[in-house]
């Protein structure tokens, strides 16, 4: 039988190995996540949830915050092509905070020498290094001045890549103030949600009212199973579909006569927008705490007699809006405002994920995860020595 004592009741000499233990195993278990980790991302097993990103899905199913998780993917992506590294990690002797910062710079050629140097010191060591071997020279940043530009190109599929390329003192201000407007969202995922904030900058409507103020009726032009805005480009019937929900819309039939007018109708008032903000702070789609700017869903569509009342509206943020649409997911608003979301078959899109166990080797040494410093202070130019950038 296991008997589990009383934490004052334990010996100062157990006291003080528990932690060290519990350290390696946290690595231990860290390389085994990131292992795992590795996996999800390659087969895009996120994509099953509806969700934007990995991140997202970390930030949902294993209480991530948004930073942290987009560090766990980093350093996941990175650790197969550093054997010594992911090595060390799995073997409970290099801390998640020593790997995390290796892996900013180390390289197959100098990976081995930087997991010697990671042993004989500390995490706050370690970052110092890596913050030095980052280091750019004059050189560098004059060709960064004349490298700076501004491009943009239509794609295939009608969507538009935008490309800037920036001297890193201009950029950081441009970074900065996306960071600062995706943070006012609340854990937004990084790649396609910051492309929201950054546009949101760009166009001055970051930290705006927006919620509250009813777009502007826009026209749509049916052309059989084709839609287009007026003077604009195409667009699918589904996204036309989507933004019958959020504007007042006029949808024009095209025919031998002339354009007709087969259906106008009012969108989502500003109070009704306004309601909608106060009771629902974030995304109402299951999983997504997107906060900030939104859209109104109706979860009975105009073209199934849904109406406009509060019963029958829902907060969706922009991409969960257009998911909805687009794969035909089936909604049911609950009189409690709970929100549930299946796929076309039927199955939730929140659904269980059965228990595991927990695949990972208890460390040989726990002890080694302190590594071999002796209190000596750091000799950062004898370390950069080492990788050839002393001097």
């Amino acid at each position: 039988m296991l008997v589990v004592m009383e934490i004052s009741e334990i010996a100062t000499e157990q006291l003080e190995a528990e932690p060290v233990a519990h350290a390696a195993w946290e690595a231990v278990g860290m390389a085994r996540m990131l292992a795992v980790l590795a996996e999800f991302d390659r087969r895009e097993a996120w994509k099953t949830w509806e969700c934007r990103s990995p991140q997202h899905w970390l930030s949902w199913k294993c209480g991530l915050g948004h930073v942290a998780a987009s560090e766990r993917l980093r350093v996941a992506r990175v650790l197969p092509d550093l054997p010594i590294i992911s090595a060390a990690l799995a073997g409970g002797l290099l801390s998640w905070s020593k790997v995390r910062e290796l892996t900013r710079v180390a390289t197959p050629e100098t990976e081995r020498s930087l997991v010697d140097i990671a042993m004989s010191g500390t995490a706050s060591h370690v970052a110092r290094l890596v913050t030095a071997m980052r280091r750019v020279t004059r050189a560098q940043a004059v060709r960064q001045l004349a490298d700076r530009e501004f491009r943009w190109a239509t794609n295939e599929d009608g969507s538009v890549s935008i490309t800037v390329r920036l001297p890193a003192d201009r950029a950081m201000p441009v970074i900065r103030a996306v960071e600062q407007a995706t943070i006012l969202r609340k854990d937004v995922p990084r790649s396609q949600t910051a492309a929201d904030a950054f546009v949101d900058v760009v166009c001055g409507d970051a930290g705006s009212r927006r919620a509250e103020r009813p777009r502007p009726e826009v026209i749509v032009h049916i052309e059989g199973d084709q839609a287009r805005f007026e003077n604009g480009p195409s667009i699918s019937t589904e996204v036309a579909a989507c933004l019958t929900c959020d504007a007042p819309v006029t949808t024009v039939a095209d025919t031998a006569d002339g354009p007709v007018v087969v259906d106008k109708r009012r969108g989502p008032t500003r109070s009704q927008r306004r309601w909608l903000g106060l009771r629902h702070p974030t995304c109402q789609f299951p999983g997504c705490d997107h906060r900030g700017s939104f859209e109104v869903h109706h979860v009975v569509e105009h073209r199934h007699g849904g109406t406009s009342r509060l019963s029958n509206l829902a907060r969706l943020c922009w991409f969960h809006h257009r998911v909805v649409h687009l794969h035909g997911l089936q909604m049911t608003l609950h009189r409690d405002r709970t929100l549930d979301v299946r796929f076309p078959a039927g199955n939730p899109v929140d659904r269980s994920i059965p228990s595991t166990a927990f695949l990972v080797a208890p460390p040989e040494r726990p002890d080694e995860i302190g590594g071999r410093w002796y209190g000596d202070r750091l000799d950062l130019d004898h370390a950069l020595a080492a990788f050839g950038l002393g001097g």
